[in-house]
């Protein structure tokens, strides 16, 4: 999109001064080349500053603040050789890269932990997870749909999310047509003249009717065992609901970690300044710092959409509490 001539992004880019397809590498890349890459994509990068105050503030959550001038305060740039992950002995992929003054340790450290809360309290809710789970479902009626070349009830041919799944549908203009509006138009359409899971699925989606959760970490909260034991037995009893009227889904958080460190890269990583000059990731400091933690907490939740299966999935954990 930031290439493509006729687009609005290159054509104010260009305005300012700036090449588009320069920009467009820099989000592309995989490797790092500079420390301007550490902006776009890292552990203390733009878009994580941004979003942890923002989302923080317009959810309401009270936990995870964080001082983000104090941080800014203390950002520096550091001259350091880091190879290619893995290449050991090679010339250095980059040599400058951002990293923070150990006075700004603790607030990096909530940094982190404002991200872990913002998680754990909102993106892996599992109210937001339930109806996660119903618009992937949803798309996969839509997409199956397409594939048998069947009519789906509620939704022309020519509908931009029809289009989109069709055989090399999924080009960029489909893609810019998929807009809130167009979405939700189509799930109203849905609530009204759809049939059998797709109808359900929409009007749930339109009353705010989140599917019946069971978490298996709250069922067993300190019993590993008895969790294998539940989730074995979930899923030799819904194996062939699975995806149609119960949906699984897992998740993997830790402090610094899936969320925290992208890759061993240091450009990925959050880089403190001791006062010699010397720099440290933060998780290597010897007095046990919050950032330590890298123990991952695990999710894994089943959805029902029809009650009775709940009450199944239910007695299942009575009948393993009481075993």
């Amino acid at each position: 999109m930031i290439k493509d001539t006729s687009s609005p992004i290159g054509s104010i880019l260009s305005r300012a001064g700036v090449e588009p397809n320069e920009v467009a590498e820099l989000v592309e890349a995989e490797t790092p080349e500079d420390m301007y890459h550490a902006v776009v994509s890292s552990s203390f990068d733009a878009d994580r500053l941004d979003y942890v105050e923002r989302d923080r503030y317009m959810t309401g959550v009270g936990a995870g603040a964080i001082d983000c001038e104090w941080l800014m305060d203390n950002v520096r740039v550091a001259e350091i050789d880091v190879s290619p992950a893995g290449d050991n002995g090679s010339d250095a992929a980059y040599r400058h890269s951002f990293c923070l003054l150990y006075k700004a340790r603790e607030a990096a450290e909530d940094f982190l932990l404002a991200r872990y809360r913002l998680y754990t309290n909102v993106y892996l809710h599992k109210t937001t997870r339930g109806f996660e789970q119903l618009i992937a479902a949803l798309f996969r009626l839509i997409a199956e749909s397409v594939d048998r070349d069947e009519p789906l009830d509620g939704l022309e041919g020519d509908h931009p999310l029809m289009k989109f799944f069709s055989k090399n549908g999924e080009t960029i203009e489909n893609y810019k047509a998929l807009d809130d509006v167009v979405v939700w138009g189509a799930i109203h359409r849905f609530a009204v003249a759809g049939r059998g899971a797709t109808q359900e699925i929409a009007q749930r989606l339109l009353a705010r009717r989140r599917p019946h959760c069971l978490d298996v970490q709250i069922s067993f909260p300190q019993e590993p065992e008895l969790q294998r034991r539940l989730k074995r037995r979930l899923g030799e009893e819904f194996k062939e609901q699975l995806n149609d009227r119960v949906f699984r889904d897992v998740a993997k958080l830790s402090l610094y970690g899936e969320i925290g460190g992208d890759d061993s890269r240091a450009q990925k990583r959050l880089m403190i300044q001791l006062p010699d000059g010397k720099l440290k990731e933060i998780t290597d400091f010897s007095d046990r710092s919050i950032a330590q933690s890298s123990n991952e907490r695990q999710f894994e939740r089943y959805y029902f959409l029809n009650e009775s299966d709940y009450t199944r999935a239910q007695a299942m954990v009575a009948a393993i509490r009481g075993q």
